[in-house]
């Protein structure tokens, strides 16, 4: 008995251990990328604001001024995190309490291997959780309250297993409050408690059937809650929105309302079998059971459970829906755990497989460790944390950061978002770039025009800008930018801070007509455009060395195609070393397709130099570049991107692994070479 014991004490003690180490691993992997600008999407930044504002006294108050807490996703969770988020009103707080919560669903997966097989095997379940592939991958992708679900419908189901019925009611109320589509997994526990009722005879019917019905009741009443109560509170005094509904969006192919998509799935069961039946769902499947061994398909009863759960996403058209990568398998992996630990209970219950649990679990953790090497971004980590490092353009944008006055409201791109969400309004600069392809947007950009104070933009910013140009794209920025008297602040790279005054400057780019023009130069195979010439000056801007570059050209003839220009630097003494500026913000606001005959555009940059740059003469090449006749950035091509673990990671890491680098889907066109151009 004394060695029992002590060995239950040993093995909580290694459970305490590895989620320290997890909780810890995370948490620094979050600082470095918060630190690096590595978070590019909206999530981190929307959902902080809305925390933010919620401790200063507006619960209902985000970017575009609507209800944050009664529009879009319901996510009542965040009152129970404010007394801890507001310890410390930070994005890193919210990174921090994602990974500590998901770090603690390990116990909840011990407790249930302990009393379900023995505490080894719950110690096991609990490792292979920490390493699970879809768990990391949630961790690691922004920041999402629907990851809390993960340890909360753990812990639901374990006081349900324990009849501790207090317990069991609190934490699924608790999971339903992270987001609107819970009702699903909460429905897989009242059916699966069902289940378990019908099959227990020794019980009265009300007294077996009774917390299975509440799971399911409760289930329903938030749907109807989230669906039709909290749209009739907040219609009143809306604005009508053309943006499609997540049901129009994702679910269409099924049909044009929830009553519809029913009766597809009911009666015409030959039309989801083939919507789902597809590779790209198969393999999701395969990610999310491999990693145990496939033993979840040993208990059907707990299935059931992994089946609801999976209905969101197999029946969705969007592939995030259908990938580990992204934060909605936070409602599957509870279930993944919970039918695994059901699974083996039911294969140590075989005649053959007496005594064999130390064979069984081994096996379980190979599959485990292996799929976290394959599948999943814990053994990449290493290479993640050099990518994440603070560069000298991390500087750089940091400094524009500061230069934003905290109360300031401003438009940005997605990768300032987190440092710059801590203030009552941010609005995405992605909402104005993808108006014209989609309308739903464009209600935005009148309230972003009239309030916004400053513009933080990354030209390069992939997330926002898809494509190097969207049809209408650039000019809802050139509409925007002239109209509403913005004025340059500064600029580096394709980085540029604007700022609301009495007149429009672009800065980046200007016509200087009627300016003296030196010789005009032709450009080889270019017959449109002329070279008018080029200023080239040694500066430092936020205490950065910078090359100061002007580059003009003149429109003879209209063009067609969007060129982008580009600035080459190379040493004199040792051609190996050099730098370049592909993006100048420019072609983001005005493009050569925009341009007119006889304008002389000048196109200004600022090119940071690179630290570790030899001093010496450098030479300058010049480069007009487009787009190869028929290349195009295809669905496939986007889904290459986002099927990488982090945006940040791929933009910086795919183009060299998969030679989809901007050097193989432009055409460079050769405009000059200037000799010694300057000293370093």
């Amino acid at each position: 008995m004394k060695f029992v014991i002590r060995k239950s004490f040993k093995i909580k003690w290694i459970l305490l251990v590895l989620v320290i180490i997890y909780i810890t691993i995370f948490s620094s992997i979050a600082y470095l990328k918060y630190q690096s600008f590595s978070f590019q999407d909206m999530d981190l930044a929307a959902i902080n604001q809305t925390f933010w504002n919620a401790i200063h006294g507006k619960f209902i108050s985000n970017y575009y001024g609507e209800a944050a807490l009664l529009s879009g996703h319901k996510w009542f969770i965040l009152f129970p995190l404010i007394p801890f988020y507001s310890i410390l009103p930070n994005p890193l707080t919210l990174l921090f309490l994602q990974s500590l919560f998901l770090g603690l669903g390990a116990w909840a997966v011990y407790l249930l291997g302990k009393e379900l097989i023995t505490p080894m095997a719950g110690l096991i379940f609990a490792f292979c959780y920490l390493i699970y592939p879809p768990l990391n991958f949630v961790n690691l992708f922004e920041f999402h309250p629907i990851a809390f679900a993960t340890p909360l419908l753990l812990f639901t189901f374990l006081y349900y297993h324990r009849k501790r019925w207090g317990l069991y009611l609190l934490f699924l109320f608790l999971s339903l409050s992270c987001r609107e589509d819970i009702f699903i997994p909460v429905l897989g526990i009242g059916l699966f408690a069902l289940l378990e009722g019908i099959r227990d005879k020794d019980r009265k019917i009300f007294s077996r059937m009774k917390w299975g019905l509440a799971a399911i009741l409760s289930s329903l009443i938030w749907l109807v809650i989230c669906l039709k109560v909290i749209p009739m509170l907040i219609a009143s005094g809306q604005p009508p929105s053309n943006t499609p509904t997540m049901v129009e969006s994702f679910y269409g192919w099924l049909g044009n309302s929830p009553r519809e998509i029913l009766g597809n799935i009911f009666f015409h069961p030959g039309k989801i079998l083939r919507g789902i039946l597809i590779q790209p769902k198969l393999l999701y499947l395969f990610h999310l059971l491999v990693p145990l061994g496939f033993v979840s398909l040993f208990s059907p009863s707990s299935l059931i459970m992994v089946v609801v759960s999976l209905a969101e996403g197999l029946l969705s058209s969007r592939f995030s829906h259908y990938s580990i990568r992204y934060q909605y398998s936070s409602i599957i992996t509870p279930f993944i755990f919970i039918s695994a630990i059901y699974g083996v209970r039911n294969i140590l219950r075989w005649k053959w497989s007496r005594g064999k649990a130390k064979i069984i679990l081994p096996i379980i953790l190979i599959f485990s460790i292996v799929s976290a090497k394959f599948l999943g971004p814990l053994f990449n980590l290493p290479e993640g944390i050099q990518l994440w490092r603070v560069t000298q353009e991390d500087r750089v944008r940091q400094a524009l950061v500061d230069e934003v006055p905290p109360a300031a409201k401003v438009a940005a791109t997605f990768e300032f978002g987190p440092k710059l969400s801590m203030r009552p309004q941010l609005f995405l600069f992605y909402h104005l770039y993808a108006s014209s392809r989609k309308l739903g947007f464009s209600r935005h950009i009148p309230i972003m025009q009239e309030m916004a104070e400053y513009a933080l933009i990354d030209f390069n910013d992939w997330l926002t800008f898809y494509d190097f140009y969207t049809p209408g794209g650039y000019k809802s920025i050139f509409n925007y930018l002239t109209e509403g008297n913005w004025s340059l602040v500064t600029t580096i790279n394709s980085l540029a801070l604007y700022k609301k005054s009495d007149h429009s400057d672009l800065g980046v780019v200007s016509n200087v007509t009627g300016s003296n023009t030196p010789r005009l130069k032709n450009i080889p195979n270019i017959p449109e455009l002329k070279f008018a010439g080029v200023k080239i000056n040694r500066n430092e801007v936020l205490n950065e060395p910078v090359i100061s570059l002007e580059v003009d050209l003149k429109c003879d003839k209209s063009l067609r195609d969007n060129m982008l220009l580009a600035a080459r630097f190379t040493s004199s003494a040792d051609r190996s070393k050099g730098f370049r500026q592909f993006y100048f913000a420019t072609y983001r606001i005005y493009p050569t397709s925009l341009w007119k005959p006889g304008e002389i555009i000048r196109q200004t940059c600022n090119i940071l130099i690179p630290q570790d740059m030899p001093p010496g003469q450098y030479n300058l090449t010049l480069i007009l570049s487009r787009k190869r006749p028929g290349i195009q950035f295809s669905p496939e091509g986007r889904k290459l991107f986002y099927s990488f673990y982090d945006t940040a990671m791929a933009m910086r890491y795919l183009p060299a692994r998969w030679g989809i680098s901007p050097d193989r889907l432009l055409e460079q066109i050769l405009v000059t070479r200037i000799q010694n151009a300057i000293n370093l």
